[in-house]
């Protein structure tokens, strides 16, 4: 796919491509949280752009920020940068970047979409364990779950430190590790298609949805087994 084309086109499909064969098996849910449940792309696109700016660096536009989210924070800064700036100045950017999202408490707070609630009230009824798959730091998804519902719904989860950034499958085999499931009794949720591409890796059902950074158009292209408009609508089929 053509650099950037991943945010253009609808963001309303909803197509069950091969999902409901695989239905009866699922015992658990493992949601990617930057974009999927978490209302957060604006907080980390102005994170950047503030740490960019405070370090007097050429700032990269907002599409190219978007297109890093969902991997270990310091992979996806360094790509931003200029490759002779790349090595040099990684470290720094990275550090300033922690800073002002520690500093900045409408950047740092966990902003939920308004329907997560229900969604997850909704599965935990239906006997599925709830996961989480984030290129969010460790610490990052433990203050996620400390300031929110999240902690309250969460079985496990796999941080972006602990492993290969995504679309490497380890995120989703640790997941399903940590779970006890096999990854084919696992749907993974995702709204990037480094998301869809690691829990199809992985082996497990994936679900992409369009309330974050790829839109429906472009997800389609990666052929989920389920496609939504968002993660809410999981509602209607599970």
């Amino acid at each position: 796919m053509e650099q950037n084309s991943f945010v253009y086109g609808r963001r309303d499909l909803t197509c069950d491509l091969s999902f409901s064969p695989f239905k009866g098996a699922l015992r658990a849910v493992a949601f990617d949280l930057d974009g999927t449940l978490c209302d957060s792309i604006g907080q980390i696109v102005q994170c950047a752009r503030l740490s960019f700016a405070a370090l007097k660096l050429p700032c990269p536009d907002e599409l190219a920020i978007k297109g890093i989210i969902g991997k270990r924070l310091q992979e996806g800064l360094e790509s931003l940068l200029p490759p002779n700036l790349a090595r040099e100045r990684g470290d720094e950017l990275t550090r300033v970047y922690r800073e002002i999202f520690a500093e900045l408490p409408e950047i740092r707070e966990t902003r939920l979409f308004p329907w997560v609630p229900s969604l997850l009230a909704h599965l935990k009824d239906h006997g599925l364990k709830i996961a989480f798959a984030s290129g969010k730091s460790r610490r990052g998804i433990e203050r996620s779950l400390q300031e929110s519902i999240l902690g309250d719904y969460c079985c496990t989860f796999c941080a972006g430190d602990e492993v290969p950034s995504k679309p490497h499958p380890a995120m989703a085999q640790v997941v399903a590790q940590r779970l006890r499931l096999a990854p084919w009794m696992i749907l993974g949720v995702g709204d990037a298609g480094m998301d869809v591409q690691m829990f199809q890796h992985a082996s497990c059902v994936s679900c992409g949805v369009a309330s974050g950074v790829w839109s429906s158009d472009a997800l389609l292209t990666l052929r989920p087994n389920l496609l939504l408009p968002h993660a809410g609508w999981l509602c209607d089929f599970i």
